[in-house]
C-alpha cells in the first residue's frame, strides 16, 4: 500500500470519531468530549502521542508491543475459528506466520533497544501493519518473502532427504 499523506489519515480519523456506529464506543468518545471540552481529535491525537512516547520510553514498552500483535488477532482468530467460512481463517493464519516469523527478532529485542530506543514502537506499528485490513500486511509479506522461503526449505529437504538413486 502506499503511503498516505496526513490529510488522508486525519479524514480516516475524523471519519471514525465522528461517524462512529458503535453506541457503546460513540457514547464514550461523546462523554470524554463533554468532560473535557476538548476536541475528540485533539483527544485522539493527544492519546496516541503519549503512546507513542510510552512504547520508546515506557518500561513496559515490550508488554504493550506484544498486547497489540497479540489480542485483536487473537480474538479475530478465535471468531475466525467459529465462522462457518474458510476465508478468514486463512487470513489469520498466515498473520499468525508472519508473526512467527518476525517473532524470531525478538531475540535480539534488547540489543536493538539498546541502539535503537523506537524498537517496541516500530515493531506495535509493523503489527498493526500486519493485521490491519485496509493495509493487508501480513498477506503481502507471505506472498514475498515467507512463502518464497518455505518453498526454498521444502527444496532443500526433499533434495536432501529423497535423493533418487537409479
Amino acid at each position: 500500500m502506499d503511503s498516505l499523506p496526513f490529510s488522508a489519515i486525519n479524514d480516516y480519523v475524523s471519519t471514525f470519531l465522528y461517524k462512529q456506529e458503535n453506541p457503546q464506543l460513540k457514547s464514550w468518545i461523546e462523554k470524554i468530549e463533554t468532560a473535557t471540552g476538548i476536541k475528540r481529535e485533539k483527544v485522539f491525537y493527544s492519546a496516541l502521542l503519549v503512546v507513542i512516547v510510552y512504547l520508546i520510553m515506557g518500561s513496559l514498552a515490550q508488554f504493550f508491543c506484544n498486547l497489540c500483535g497479540f489480542a485483536h488477532p487473537a480474538y479475530a482468530s478465535v471468531k475466525a475459528l467459529r465462522s462457518k467460512g474458510s476465508d478468514d481463517d486463512r487470513k489469520w493464519l498466515i498473520y499468525w506466520v508472519v508473526f512467527a516469523s518476525f517473532s524470531i527478532c525478538d531475540f535480539f529485542a534488547e540489543s536493538i533497544v539498546g541502539v535503537f530506543p523506537a524498537y517496541w514502537l516500530l515493531k506495535a506499528a509493523f503489527l498493526v501493519y500486519l493485521y490491519l485490513p485496509q493495509t493487508n500486511g501480513a498477506k503481502q509479506l507471505f506472498d514475498s518473502y515467507v512463502d518464497p522461503s518455505i518453498t526454498q526449505i521444502d527444496n532443500m529437504i526433499n533434495n536432501y532427504f529423497y535423493v533418487k538413486t537409479e
